[in-house]
């Protein structure tokens, strides 16, 4: 019996001697990987608060480099894509580093797109077109967009007024749209341009910033076709948008009812986005501007102002 008794006793101690290595084995487990965690968020955040100051110095960089404009009549995006602002500083960087930030740059002009808020019912058919809205469905797209867009609660023979978006718990707008985004609040629009949106497709082609005038310097040839130019009128000015005669200098007559009425702009899209090198954590900055005259240089209005923090797999 006593030897039993032992044995029973020796067993127990056993068990709890496991038990108390399993505990902890745990405990120190965790202390380790609460340790790593914070590591890491530390990291991500000094990263971060990198990632977002290089931005921002960036950011003001582009702005100087866009008050150094020494020739404000004309803006030139060239074959390859290059912005110009003038010939004599040569065109808007892509890629810049600083303070141990790495940048990817775009500025843009916002006038090479069309703009929603005041583009002609025949531009309108032919966007319709381009989206390849059925013909028959036409009339509902064009309609329900002047209603939102206009002041009143009339809905026009094919529109949508309040009575219509209720049921999607909001009500039309009556006012011109702040982004293209907004188009997929309205009636047509939203079942078709729903993934556009979410690819961002829709601030890439359209702006709702702007004079609604084209810039004939600026606007990539698919858009002038889209416009209705021949295939001769953009060989013609493509030909001119080069570092040797700096863009087209005066609008060609015949080119105007198309809606392309300007040389330069005053309206940019700047968007950055800036990682520690060696970082896979980055800050994105996306921004519309417009451009003053002042006594001393130019002047600056944010017009749209967006920022994020992003991860990425891979390595600035």
């Amino acid at each position: 019996m006593m030897g039993r008794y032992l044995g029973d006793r020796e067993g127990f101690a056993l068990m709890m001697t496991i038990w108390v290595v399993v505990f902890l084995t745990v405990v120190a487990m965790s202390f380790v990987f609460s340790g790593r965690l914070s590591t890491a968020m530390t990291a991500n955040l000094r990263d971060e608060t990198m990632a977002y100051y290089g931005a921002l110095s960036i950011y003001n960089s582009l702005l100087g480099r866009i008050s150094s404009d020494t020739d404000p009549t004309i803006d030139f995006v060239d074959e390859k894509g290059r912005f110009f602002l003038d010939i004599e500083h040569g065109p808007l960087p892509e890629r810049i580093e600083e303070a141990g930030v790495v940048a990817r740059v775009r500025v843009t002009d916002e006038e090479a797109r069309i703009n929603l808020n005041r583009m002609s019912q025949k531009m309108l058919l032919k966007v319709l077109d381009s989206l390849s809205v059925d013909e028959e469905d036409q009339d509902v797209f064009r309609d329900s967009l002047y209603d939102w867009i206009d002041r009143d609660d009339a809905h026009r023979l094919n529109g949508a007024e309040d009575e219509y978006y209720e049921k999607f718990g909001y009500k039309a707008k009556n006012g011109y749209l702040d982004l293209p985004d907004e188009l997929v609040l309205i009636r047509g629009f939203r079942e078709k341009l729903a993934d556009s949106v979410r690819k961002g497709d829709l601030l890439k082609d359209f702006t709702t910033f702007g004079t609604g005038g084209i810039n004939v310097n600026t606007a990539p040839p698919s858009l002038l076709a889209l416009l209705g130019l021949t295939e001769n009128q953009i060989d013609m000015i493509m030909a001119q948008r080069n570092e040797t005669v700096g863009g087209v200098r005066f609008v060609p007559r015949e080119i105007t009812p198309f809606g392309v009425t300007r040389t330069a702009t005053s309206y940019f899209r700047i968007e950055i986005t800036a990682r520690p090198r060696g970082s896979k954590t980055g800050y994105r900055i996306l921004a519309v501007i417009r451009r003053y005259p002042a006594p001393k240089g130019y002047r600056f209005k944010t017009l749209y102002w967006k920022e994020d923090v992003i991860y990425s797999n891979n390595k600035a």
